[in-house]
């Protein structure tokens, strides 16, 4: 089985060094799922903004069809009905068998309500202006706490491809070379640094200020900058020196054997100043990073000029170098059970980054060259499918024939299930919704001219504020009792941090989670979990579980592009 972003190896070092589970927090959300009764209401708990379509789900294990639900502002009734007939439970995306949908859209004023159903708890239901703008700044906190401590990668060892490219060994290069590549993000709960994700990141973090600039405030940098681009410019930074010189480009800083060392802080890694810079000219990297550096000289062009001209500069000789024959399609990692974010498919990076570059400097041979690689219309978004954003970007551009495949990709996003979700189970299941959810929203505003929320997107987003299976926000943060608190990352568990602004993978596919279980610490009996999984999909709040809480930095990305598209209905549009 091919399992990208973390080895076995590190799952059992980690594991046997961190035995005992951080379970900060835990005790709530225990009582929250062991409760007595046969019923449950699953809100959004961070709040529903005034004029979007409001609904609650209902769960059931008996038939409660007519059964009265009043919504109160304080004592006061403001909205009532009754439940209508059950939804059947399809034990995949929903494990009870009776579920009914409470649609309160009509009350549009700010206020805490409450919303009661005989047999269930009550769930406070807020109308807010702005929910969700305190908790894009908790997301950019925990990449804070994921900026690279390791001073040693100032002398970062080139390693280059031994071989065949594609059987994923690499060897020292001779003479014995190195690079500063200090900078740059973990990507997950270890320390490696993969220049794909980095770029993931960085187009994600600008894209969500282009679409939202006033959700983000100054909370966190020491710069002049708002956070968002205070985190953009980091990773950017990090991204021009991955292209030192003409035939050298760093896809990863780190190896496998990060992943051999167990549970530790990066200021006592053993492996400092001997961490390796594997070098390929892999146009899926080269393509990735132009298309990121692009777009940053982009924005920065009335910010930073200096920095400006430092990206365009990088983007336009990335972009260049791939485009020789001596380049390779894509490069990765590989050892005894991992193939480290292997991406196949080099056209959708490439493809935007001609579209970047073309909007960057109006040369038409780019915007030739974008709809030359025609990325195809895919089933998701991810860091290894960058299709819709070159799409998107493509179709804005004026492109026909990329209309019709973000048409198409849009669509395929639409699944029926009860929460609106936009796929199936899988590793990393809920990045994949919030990255489909996101691409979905904005085909329809910008292809269709429709300003309107479309149900998948607002699906997703209440299934990341609690409207799911267990009712628990998928954010780690003080600021909603019921989220999760359990994040499989070193530096929390070794400094008892509280994760905040963390976003959990989701639900895994049950089968995967299974084959994985030996290398997880034992759920214990009677898991309160277990009543709302499914014979599908599986949920843990749990800090040994690498599979559903190793948060990552391109989740992170897809998260603060979804707040920023949340926070307003109609947005700052691109090229303003």
């Amino acid at each position: 089985m091919n399992i990208n972003r973390i080895t076995l190896f590190f799952c059992i070092g980690f594991i046997v060094i961190g035995s005992l589970v951080a379970v900060v927090g835990r005790s709530i959300i225990v009582e929250k799922l062991s409760e007595e009764p046969t019923v449950w209401l699953r809100v959004n708990h961070a709040g529903y903004t005034p004029d979007r379509v409001k609904t609650a789900v209902v769960l059931s294990d008996t038939d409660i069809s007519g059964k009265s639900w009043e919504l109160l502002l304080g004592k006061e009734v403001v909205l009532s009905g009754k439940l209508g007939a059950a939804i059947p439970g399809d034990d995949y995306y929903v494990a009870q068998p009776f579920n009914y949908i409470i649609d309160f859209s009509s009350i549009q004023s700010i206020g805490n309500y409450s919303l009661k159903l005989t047999g269930a708890k009550p769930e406070q239901i807020r109308i807010l202006a702005d929910p969700y703008s305190v908790f894009a700044s908790q997301a950019l906190m925990h990449l804070r706490a994921m900026r690279s401590r390791h001073i040693g990668d100032s002398i970062a060892i080139v390693q280059i491809v031994k071989g065949d490219w594609r059987d994923g060994n690499w060897e020292k290069a001779t003479p014995h070379r190195t690079l500063d590549m200090r900078g740059g993000h973990y990507d997950a709960g270890d320390y490696i640094k993969f220049t794909l994700n980095e770029a993931y990141l960085a187009w994600h973090l600008l894209t969500a200020y282009q679409e939202n600039p006033l959700i983000f405030s100054k909370v966190h940098s020491e710069s002049e900058l708002p956070d968002i681009l205070d985190a953009a410019k980091y990773s950017l930074d990090y991204l021009s020196k991955t292209f030192p010189d003409y035939n050298t480009f760093v896809i990863q800083v780190g190896d496998t054997n990060d992943h051999k060392q167990g549970w530790r802080l990066p200021e006592m890694d053993a492996l400092e100043g001997k961490r390796p810079a594997l070098c390929a000219l892999s146009r899926v990297h080269m393509g990735s990073t132009a298309a990121a550096l692009a777009l940053g000289a982009h924005v920065f062009k009335n910010l930073d000029s200096k920095a400006a001209r430092l990206y365009e500069e990088k983007a336009i000789a990335i972009y260049a170098r791939a485009q020789k024959n001596d380049t390779q399609l894509s490069a990765f990692q590989s050892d005894q059970v991992n193939e480290y974010y292997y991406d196949r498919t080099d056209n959708d990076n490439m493809a935007l980054a001609a579209a970047e570059l073309f909007r960057l400097t109006g040369q038409q041979s780019y915007l030739d060259d974008g709809k030359r690689f025609a990325p195809e219309a895919t089933y998701e978004v991810s860091w290894t499918s960058w299709n819709s954003f070159a799409n998107h970007l493509l179709a804005q551009l004026g492109d026909e024939e990329a209309k019709k495949r973000l048409k198409s990709e849009a669509l395929s996003y639409e699944r029926d299930n009860l929460w609106n979700v936009t796929g199936n189970y899988t590793w990393g299941s809920l990045y994949r919704w919030i990255g489909a959810a996101n691409a979905h929203l904005r085909t329809h505003r910008d292809l269709n001219g429709d300003e309107e929320f479309t149900a998948h997107f607002l699906g997703v987003l209440d299934y990341v504020f609690g409207r799911n299976n267990w009712g628990l926000t998928m954010i780690v943060t003080p600021d909603i009792p019921y989220s999760i608190r359990n994040i499989y990352n070193g530096i929390y568990r070794l400094t008892s941090v509280f994760p905040t602004g963390a976003l959990s993978e989701g639900p895994g596919d049950r089968n995967i989670h299974n084959q994985l279980r030996r290398y997880i610490i034992p759920l214990p009996e009677n898991n309160p979990f277990e009543k709302f999984n499914t014979n599908a999909g599986v949920f843990y709040d749990n800090a040994d579980d690498f599979m559903i809480q190793e948060t990552t930095i391109g989740g992170q990305g897809d998260l603060l592009l979804m707040l920023a598209l949340a926070s307003k209905k109609r947005v700052v549009k691109n090229d303003e």
